[in-house]
């Protein structure tokens, strides 16, 4: 048996101590662990961005903590892990703070569990560790990608060379075909609605084909050099 649990392999699972976990008479305690949580984020961070998302993800810390008073487990515990680990990423919080953060949480559990005379609440820490920042990592990575991609969107990638000509820098990162048709078929749109009738393309390879494409589609005569 692990912990009272015949079925709950080691490493993998809560364990229980004494009958105390996941009792509905724990509940009332989330906000006061929540606070203590906060408390100690805020006491790590150093950016003064990250004092604004651990303000803001107080509801998503809530449902970890009453995840973990209610004895979940499998999906539903590492749902709440993840949902945090991906609001954390998207509102702008750090590395710093995200790599703390579980640790801290860890900490307020077992001074609760401490103030009530009660056992040390029992983690498998590194699973969901695991669940949290590989959810933080992936939505950190959608955020660079989607900065990345509007930095070649109109107006951006357009600079006007006279009246009715533009260059057109076509140095979109995707490699997706389909979402460099998209792209391609936005910057045209732009710059016939502007009245341009000539333009000059720089880029990539797969990108200078896509405005080519639009281009030739729109009946925009594409330019091999510009010569004032």
């Amino acid at each position: 048996m692990n912990g009272g649990r015949p079925d709950s392999p080691r490493g993998d699972q809560w364990t229980h101590d004494h009958g105390v976990h996941g009792r509905a008479e724990l509940l009332p305690a989330v906000p006061k662990i929540v606070k203590a949580w906060c408390l100690a984020d805020h006491a790590s961070a150093f950016l003064d961005a990250d004092h604004h998302v651990i303000d803001g993800t107080t509801s998503l810390r809530a449902l970890v903590v009453e995840s973990v008073l209610r004895h979940e487990t499998g999906r539903d515990l590492f749902h709440a892990f993840g949902a945090l680990g991906r609001a954390l990423a998207e509102r702008g919080g750090s590395p710093t703070l995200a790599a703390g953060t579980v640790d801290r949480l860890l900490a307020a559990l077992a001074d609760y569990a401490r103030s009530q005379e009660m056992p040390v609440f029992s983690l498998a820490a590194i699973p969901l560790r695991a669940a949290f920042f590989e959810s933080y990592v992936h939505a950190l990575t959608a955020t660079y990608r989607d900065d990345a991609r509007r930095d070649w969107e109109v107006p951006a990638c357009i600079v006007t060379l006279e009246p009715g000509v533009v260059a057109i820098a076509a140095g979109h990162p995707d490699d997706d075909g389909e979402a460099l048709v998209n792209w391609a078929s936005r910057v045209v749109h732009a710059i016939a609605l502007k009245g341009v009738r000539r333009a000059v393309v720089s880029g990539g390879a797969n990108a200078v084909a896509a405005i080519d494409d639009a281009l030739d589609l729109a009946g925009i005569e594409r330019l091999d050099a510009y010569k004032p």
